[in-house]
């Protein structure tokens, strides 16, 4: 009979091996997206918390980074697998690395915001007004735009206003950086999203021009109803291990599911929403935008075909993004097609 100390130690050392056993055997899974606090990207915080990746065998690690093209550049250097950010923005990248795939849709309805700060009131009456003023985006770089970047394009041109006669900034993708950007005049608008925008038009820190979420206006806008965000993958290591863009895919399908079974309460209750100021507005944005998240990742074909049509219209000029097909970038076996 073993001593009682030995007993002990070869008992510990039994549970440590099988607690290395069942870690080799979890799926490791790594993907960057802007945050924390973003509410576009709120269903990939919810995957851990509602074990959406341990019902696929899988633990997902998530990268938070200052905004889309971080997000994306991330995933290109090989220091996460995924990444989740807007689709126009994919499709720039898309021209410069055909290795960029999307394989599901994550976010529906664009909640793009430009707000102005408040001490220009009475003088930016338009869009054209912010012509020579300095312009906050989530990230803004150099070799990869995003979404709002793009989307700022877009209405600038639309007014008659080339985007060259504005200066970009970064204001990253956190009200209390925007706020601050727009409170200190670092910025005289900001391209941002719900629920921050009607955070800060409260506060009294800026005032609306712009609302993608008004039908009336996405529909002025060519390809307004344009898929706001995917989940992101890079070809080559798709076809190196299929399986793990599956399981992705579906960790993703069924947190967007999770969500779509339960009310809005219960999704930042389960997100661990505390802050009352936050829990407000993040519950006002989800009442009255219920199709801001895509209820099960499926791509609809019409979507993409808004997708490529703003692109090419908030990329006026550049021969190659006339020619990029949205289809040409879409994996779809995995999450499934509608209308």
């Amino acid at each position: 009979m073993l001593p009682k100390a030995l007993s002990k130690a070869l008992a510990a050392a039994l549970t440590l091996l099988c607690a290395f056993s069942v870690a080799a055997q979890t799926l490791q899974i790594s993907v960057s997206v802007p945050g924390p606090g973003a509410a576009s990207y709120l269903p990939v915080a919810l995957i851990s918390k509602i074990g959406a990746d341990r019902a696929e065998g899988a633990q997902v690690r998530v990268q938070y980074v200052s905004g889309g093209g971080v997000a994306a550049q991330e995933m290109l250097s090989n220091n996460t697998e995924f990444a989740v950010f807007g689709l126009p923005a994919a499709m720039t990248s898309r021209l410069k690395d055909s290795r960029v795939v999307a394989l599901a849709a994550i976010n529906d309805l664009p909640l793009y915001v430009l707000l102005v700060r408040s001490g220009l009131q009475g003088k930016v009456k338009s869009v054209a007004d912010l012509k020579g003023r300095v312009i906050g985006v989530h990230s803004n770089s150099i070799t990869t735009k995003t979404n709002s970047h793009i989307v700022m394009e877009l209405l600038l041109r639309n007014a008659g206003v080339a985007p060259d006669s504005v200066r970009f900034v970064s204001v990253g993708q956190r009200w209390s950086s925007e706020a601050a950007m727009l409170a200190d005049g670092s910025a005289d608008a900001i391209m941002g999203d719900e629920p921050h925008a009607s955070r800060m038009v409260a506060d009294n820190a800026a005032f609306q021009l712009v609302h993608l979420g008004d039908p009336q206006t996405s529909s002025s806008i060519q390809g307004g109803a344009f898929l706001r965000g995917a989940l992101v993958g890079r070809q080559d290591r798709i076809d190196q291990d299929p399986k793990k863009a599956a399981a992705m895919v579906r960790i993703i399908r069924r947190t967007l599911e999770w969500m779509a079974s339960h009310t809005p309460e219960e999704v930042i209750d389960m997100a661990g929403i505390d802050d009352p100021v936050e829990r407000k507005y993040m519950l006002a944005t989800m009442r009255k935008y219920p199709r801001q998240y895509s209820k099960d990742g499926k791509f609809s074909t019409r979507q993409l075909q808004d997708t490529e049509l703003f692109f090419r219209k908030s990329q006026a000029g550049n021969s190659a993004a006339q020619t990029l097909k949205v289809e040409s970038m879409i994996i779809d076996r995995f999450a499934g097609r509608k209308d």
